[in-house]
């Protein structure tokens, strides 16, 4: 298969336009800490809107270009898509049923996850064309369980700060910062539909080795490839983080921080998967 060629200049250009717009309105949303005026939350949502259409006009741009619309198929769709559905997550939680903070704790991934679709897509243009529904499925429900572990780790780092104000005895009703219970119950709500997205991406890679069987390129040990190794630890912090409801001992800040820990080790997995494509 032919490597793909890197994005151009232009939807370089698009995306990092689209986190720039993201970072300032991030800022705004900030300042309204110290002037909260309605004509600053609308401006902020206003850049966080016109960074995603900056993002998906970068996307169209190089479907066209390949002449293909599936948008998992090189490091650049990939990690601009993830951005560009994590972003419009926050928007919808934003607008459905505010929680205050949400967007300072989830754009700045966001920004990331576009800067590093830009880098990777110049360094690493390594493709992801599906061969057939086992690759679209694994490589679809991945990528989306990752976004919905990062509303997680975002959630989760709302939740530890909001608890180290709770312990101080700060004034929580001045703070904004959601309550703790809400906080929880998005952690989990985001955990339950990531799980469910990895589990499945889990079983269709499980089931692409055994097709290929000796040719798989991970190898004749695959068991201990990087990336086998991580998406299952990846797998089992989030079981148990699942469990949380039913758990007492591990539910609140524990849950929180198992939350953290897992979206650092599934970015560590999607990079092993970015920058070997050979260890597909």
């Amino acid at each position: 298969m032919t490597p793909p060629a890197p994005p151009n200049s232009g939807q370089i250009a698009l995306v990092l336009g689209a986190a720039t717009l993201f970072l300032l309105g991030g800022a705004i949303s900030l300042a309204r800490l110290w002037r909260p005026t309605n004509a600053l939350r609308l401006t902020a949502k206003s850049l966080a809107y016109f960074g995603i259409c900056l993002g998906l006009a970068a996307l169209i741009w190089r479907s066209i270009d390949r002449g293909n619309w599936m948008p998992l198929a090189d490091n650049f769709e990939t990690l601009a898509t993830l951005a560009l559905l994590l972003a419009g997550f926050t928007l919808y939680v934003q607008r459905a049923k505010p929680i205050p903070g949400l967007d300072w704790f989830l754009m700045p991934i966001v920004i990331a996850m576009l800067l590093y679709a830009a880098l990777f897509g110049i360094m690493h243009p390594a493709t992801h064309e599906p061969a057939g529904i086992w690759d679209m499925a694994h490589s679809a429900s991945s990528f989306a369980g990752a976004a919905a572990f990062g509303v997680a780790a975002g959630v989760g780092a709302m939740y530890l700060i909001a608890s180290a104000r709770l312990r101080r005895k700060a004034a929580i009703g001045q703070s904004p910062a959601a309550s703790l219970e809400r906080l929880e119950n998005l952690t989990h709500w985001s955990v339950s539909f990531g799980f469910a997205l990895l589990t499945v991406g889990i079983v269709t890679g499980l089931a692409k080795i055994i097709m290929q069987g000796r040719n798989t390129t991970l190898g004749a040990h695959w068991m201990t490839s990087p990336k086998v190794i991580l998406a299952f630890t990846v797998w089992l912090i989030y079981a148990v983080a699942l469990h949380t409801p039913i758990t007492p001992a591990i539910r609140g800040r524990k849950s929180a921080l198992l939350s953290i820990v897992g979206f650092v080790l599934m970015v560590a997995t999607l990079m092993t998967v970015l920058c070997m494509p050979a260890g597909r």
